[in-house]
C-alpha cells in the first residue's frame, strides 16, 4: 500500500499534459495561458496625468508665479497638447490625459481658485513638487517587456493585462473531457422516491459540482450497477468519449468491488490501488487503454469528496499546465495527533481568527457533517510526536 505522498506523485508523473487551444479574450476567464504576453508599447505609453487640475511649469512656480493663465486644455483621449512657453501660463488637464508638453507639475483641482475667466490662483497652502501626480512613461513597463508567462490562471488581473496588450486571441489550455460516475444497486436518481433498502445517487452530483466550481465542464454524470457485463460496456463506451473518469464505489476488497477486476480487464494499467490515508483507503488509479486517467474512489460520500479534493483536483491543474497547486496553511486551535501509519485528512473549521478547529464529523458515511466543516488538514502519519501543532496544509470544500 503507498504512502498518500507517494500515490499523489506518481499520478501527477502519470498525468498527461492538455493540448492547446486559441480562445478569444472574452472566454478565457479561468483558463490556463499557453503562451507568453509582452507588452505590445510602454506602460503607460504616455506620460499619463493623474488627477483632474492644472498642469504648469515647476519652473514658474520656483520663482513665484501663484496665479497662471490657462491657455489650453487637454482632456482624457485627446493628443498631446503643448504648453505656451510664455511665463505664468497652464493647461486644464483630466486623469488620464497626456502630460502637456513642457509641463512637469501637476495642481489638483481643489488647490486653486479662479478669480477671473482663463485665470487660477494657486492657494498659498499648497507646495508644489514636480513630477507629483504624473504617471511617467514607461514606469510600469516599456515595450517588449514579458507580462505573462505560460502556466499562469487567466484571472481578472491577468486578462486586463492580456487586453491591454492587444491579445484578442489567446493560447490557452483545452478543457478536458471529464466524466463521473457512481457504481452500486442501491442507487436511485435524485427526482425518484427510494424504497427503504435504497438511497438516492449523491456523489457524482457532489463531484459533479466541485469539478464545475473549479472551472471544468463534466461531459457525463452518470451511475452504474453492480452487473459486471452491462457495466463493462458501459465503461468502455465512456472512455472512448473522455479523458479523465472519475469512478465511485465497488473499488474496495469486498465480493461486489467489481471495479479493479474490471478495469485490469478492459486493459487498463494500475498506477496504484490502496492508499495509507482515511478517509479513502480503498481509492486507486488506472490508465486507460488510450491514455485517459480513470480515479476510482470509495462509494462513501466523505471519502469520495476528500478523493476529489485531494488528487483530482492537483491532477487536472499540472493536466493544465499548471504548477502543483501549493495549498495554504493553518494552525489548529489544539495539538491534533496524527493517526499510526496514515495520511488524516482531518475536517476543520475556520474560525475568525484564521485558525484551524477540528469539526465534529461522524464516519465516512457522514455527508451531513461535512456542512459543518469549511475543508479538510492533512496530517502526516502519527510519528513519536504525539500531537502538531504547526501549521498545517489546508484543503476547502470547492
Amino acid at each position: 500500500m503507498l504512502s498518500f505522498r507517494e500515490a499523489l506523485d506518481l499520478l501527477l508523473r502519470h498525468t498527461p499534459l492538455l493540448a492547446a487551444q486559441s480562445c478569444r479574450i472574452e472566454q478565457a476567464a479561468g483558463r490556463v495561458l499557453r503562451e507568453e504576453i509582452r507588452a505590445d508599447r510602454n506602460f503607460p505609453p504616455f506620460d499619463r496625468v493623474m488627477m483632474d487640475g492644472y498642469a504648469l511649469c515647476m519652473a514658474d512656480w520656483q520663482t513665484g508665479h501663484r496665479t497662471f493663465r490657462v491657455t489650453g486644455c487637454a482632456p482624457a483621449g485627446q493628443p498631446t497638447v503643448d504648453l505656451s512657453d510664455e511665463a505664468g501660463a497652464c493647461v486644464e488637464v483630466m486623469t488620464g490625459a497626456p502630460l502637456p508638453v513642457g509641463a512637469d507639475c501637476i495642481v489638483p483641482l481643489e488647490e486653486v481658485t479662479r478669480p477671473a475667466t482663463g485665470e487660477i490662483r494657486i492657494d498659498d497652502s499648497f507646495e508644489a513638487v514636480a513630477g507629483r501626480f504624473i504617471h511617467p512613461a514607461a514606469s510600469d513597463a516599456p515595450a517588449g517587456t514579458l507580462l505573462l508567462r505560460p502556466g499562469v490562471l487567466l484571472g481578472s488581473r491577468e486578462i486586463g493585462v492580456a487586453a491591454s496588450c492587444g491579445a484578442a486571441v489567446l493560447e490557452v489550455s483545452r478543457m478536458p473531457k471529464i466524466a463521473v460516475i457512481a457504481t452500486g444497486d442501491e442507487l436511485v436518481a435524485v427526482d425518484e422516491s427510494p424504497a427503504a433498502h435504497q438511497i438516492r445517487q449523491s456523489n457524482a452530483h457532489a463531484i459533479g459540482c466541485a469539478l464545475h466550481r473549479a472551472g471544468y465542464q463534466v461531459s457525463h454524470v452518470g451511475t452504474l450497477g453492480d452487473d459486471n457485463g452491462s457495466s463493462m460496456q458501459v465503461l468502455l463506451e465512456t472512455l472512448a468519449g473522455c479523458e479523465w473518469l472519475v469512478l465511485t464505489g465497488a473499488v474496495s476488497k469486498g465480493a461486489r468491488d467489481f471495479l479493479p477486476g474490471m478495469l485490469n480487464a478492459m486493459g487498463c494499467t494500475r498506477l496504484f490501488h490502496g492508499v495509507a490515508q482515511r478517509p479513502g483507503k480503498p481509492a486507486g488509479c488506472w490508465i486507460g487503454p488510450g491514455g485517459q486517467v480513470i480515479m476510482a474512489l470509495p462509494g462513501n460520500p466523505v471519502s469520495a469528496l476528500t478523493g476529489l479534493h485531494a488528487f483530482v483536483m492537483p491532477a487536472l491543474a499540472v493536466a493544465s499546465g499548471l504548477p502543483v497547486p501549493t495549498r495554504r496553511r493553518v494552525i489548529p486551535t489544539d495539538e491534533i495527533a496524527g493517526l499510526p501509519g496514515l495520511t488524516h485528512h482531518l475536517p476543520v473549521t475556520l474560525r475568525d481568527d484564521g485558525r484551524a478547529e477540528a469539526a465534529a464529523t461522524g464516519n465516512s458515511g457522514d455527508f451531513i457533517g461535512l456542512l459543518r466543516s469549511d475543508g479538510f488538514v492533512t496530517l502526516p502519519p502519527r510519528s513519536d510526536i504525539p500531537g502538531i501543532s504547526a501549521a498545517l496544509p489546508f484543503t476547502p470544500w470547492i
